[in-house]
């Protein structure tokens, strides 16, 4: 896992103190914020830095995430079955 999230990623934790976000310690929040409001390049950044098993697990748990994301990215990993 890389240590640095990248401004563009940054700008989506409007809500939070940015350089307090930890890659490790909140991936699941970052996972979260990520699917729910970021573009394909931040997808792409989150399927480099974290595993598909632990995002999968995100989406399985669907808390916190938009009900649209959730139905999609649920959709996604199904057929990746």
């Amino acid at each position: 896992m890389k240590d640095a999230i990248p401004g563009y990623i940054k700008q989506l934790f409007w809500d939070a103190k940015k350089d307090e976000v930890d890659l490790h310690r909140h991936s699941r929040y970052i996972i979260r914020r990520v699917l729910n409001f970021g573009d394909a390049r931040a997808v792409n950044w989150l399927r480099r830095v974290y595993p598909d098993s632990l995002i999968r697990d995100v989406v399985k748990n669907k808390r916190g995430l938009e009900k649209k994301t959730f139905i999609y990215w649920h959709t996604y990993y199904e057929q990746m079955e």
